[in-house]
């Protein structure tokens, strides 16, 4: 008896300590959303609509002009131009900022985090998905071949179209940490 009271002791143990973990991701989570939402992108600059810009269609209206044609879906940015906001953002290449720029707000969350902190990812193709948007806010995950996804926020303004105002990466595999060296990124995924 005395066996089992301990066996169950350390199941309850577990179990509470499984959803006191599952509730703080899922509060890290909401906090970091809502911060988002509540500071939305100040980007003025007039420049395309990151759709436009990136795929060259004249259907989709240009900044600052309502157009005659409508404006993408949150589900159409999410599986379209997030999984390209986040291949311009995990690559090391020279025209990085411009790339970067393109879908970005200029004080998006996340690109404080340089370059050479964001590890190499999977050589597969990206993939992109909704979670939840509406008219003018989208929260995006993009699968880049880690275990889990990176999460991307997306606000629409009619100056500059579907911006990303925040990036986060999964805890494991999307960024380098402390002693990690770069040869091994990319290869224990």
């Amino acid at each position: 008896m005395d066996e089992q009271d301990k066996a169950d002791g350390e199941t309850r143990r577990n179990r509470l300590m499984l959803g006191a973990t599952i509730t703080a991701i899922i509060l890290i989570v909401a906090a970091n959303i809502t911060l988002m939402l509540l500071h939305p992108a100040k980007d003025t600059d007039a420049i395309p609509a990151p759709a436009q810009a990136q795929t060259g269609e004249t259907t989709e209206p240009s900044a600052g002009t309502t157009g005659g044609a409508s404006k993408p879906t949150a589900m159409k940015v999410c599986e379209d131009i997030a999984p390209k906001a986040t291949k311009a953002y995990v690559t090391d290449s020279t025209d990085r900022d411009r790339q970067v720029g393109r879908f970005f707000a200029k004080d998006a969350a996340g690109l404080n985090i340089p370059i050479s902190r964001i590890a190499r990812q999977p050589d597969v193709e990206f993939a992109g998905g909704l979670n939840t948007g509406d008219d003018t806010t989208a929260t995006c995950s993009v699968h880049t071949g880690l275990e889990s996804p990176w999460t991307l926020t997306y606000r629409w303004t009619p100056d500059t179209g579907w911006r990303c105002t925040g990036i986060q990466g999964p805890i494991d595999g999307a960024y380098k940490l402390q002693g990690d060296k770069p040869s091994q990124q990319g290869e224990e995924q």
